[in-house]
C-alpha cells in the first residue's frame, strides 16, 4: 500500500471492500467523504504488497466462499469450526501453510519462525491443550520480522497486549501465561487434524474476521 500522508491511511482491504480512517482513527464513511477531502487531487494504488513487502492484498473469506461453491461441495474449499480468538493487528490475512505439529513444547515452532516466512502461514496443531501458551510476544515479533503472514495456533498464546501490538495476524484458542516445554518434541510439515478439518503443509490459508477458510490451491475473487 502506498501510504497518502499521515492524516488519511488505509486501514483494511478486504477484496472490493474498503475501510478508511482519519488522522483521529475515525472511520470515514465512504470513498466521497474521503474524495471531499484538501487531499483528493493526491494519487493512491493498492498492491498485492506492502513497502515492507511482505503482505498481500486481503481477500474477504465471505467473498472466495461466493465465488468457490464447486470447491466447498468437492472440499477443495473447507472452513474451520469457529473456534479460534482473534489477536494480532492484522485482522486479514492469506498465504501458503507450513504445518507443525507440537504438544506443549513450542521449539519446533521457534525454529520454524526463525526461517523467512515469505508471505506463508504457520499452521500449529498443538493438540489443543490450554494448559500453557505455544507462542509469545518475542515469537510474534520474530514471526513479523522474518514475513510471516500469519499464526494459527490449535492451543494457547501468551503476552496478549504485546501480540496485539505487532503487525501480524493470529488465532488462537485462548491464553495461558505458563511457557511450555523446550524437548524439541514434535512434527515438521505433517497433516494436521484441526478444527474439524484435516489441514496438508503447501495448503492455502485465508482469514479473516468472519473465519478461516483453507484451500488446495491459491484462489482469487
Amino acid at each position: 500500500m502506498q501510504v497518502l500522508s499521515n492524516s488519511v491511511k488505509l486501514a483494511r482491504v478486504l477484496g472490493t471492500r474498503m475501510i478508511l480512517l482519519n488522522s483521529n482513527n475515525q472511520f470515514l464513511s465512504s470513498l466521497t467523504q474521503f474524495s471531499t477531502s484538501p487531499l483528493s487531487s493526491l494519487q493512491f494504488q493498492l498492491r498485492t504488497k506492502s513497502s515492507s513487502g511482505r503482505h498481500r492484498a486481503a481477500i474477504a473469506t465471505a467473498d472466495v466462499c461466493d465465488s468457490n461453491a464447486a470447491l466447498l461441495v468437492n472440499g477443495d474449499l473447507r472452513a474451520l469450526d469457529p473456534i479460534f480468538k482473534i489477536y494480532g493487528q492484522r485482522l486479514a490475512f492469506s498465504g501458503p501453510i507450513v504445518t507443525v505439529k507440537v504438544f506443549e513444547d513450542n521449539v519446533l515452532v521457534r525454529q520454524l519462525l526463525e526461517t523467512e516466512g515469505n508471505g506463508r502461514v504457520l499452521v500449529i496443531d498443538g493438540g489443543g491443550s490450554t494448559r500453557c501458551a505455544l507462542v509469545g510476544g518475542n515469537l510474534a515479533q520474530w514471526a513479523h520480522d522474518m514475513a510471516w503472514a500469519g499464526i494459527i495456533v490449535n492451543g494457547c498464546i501468551r503476552d496478549v497486549d504485546e501480540i496485539n501490538a505487532c503487525d501480524i495476524g493470529v488465532r488462537a484458542l485462548g491464553s495461558n501465561p505458563l511457557k511450555s516445554n523446550k524437548k524439541a518434541v514434535g512434527e515438521k510439515h505433517v497433516p494436521v487434524q484441526i478444527a474439524g478439518t484435516l489441514i496438508h503443509d503447501g495448503e492455502w490459508l485465508y482469514a479473516d474476521s468472519d473465519g478461516i477458510l483453507i484451500s488446495k490451491t491459491q484462489l482469487s475473487v
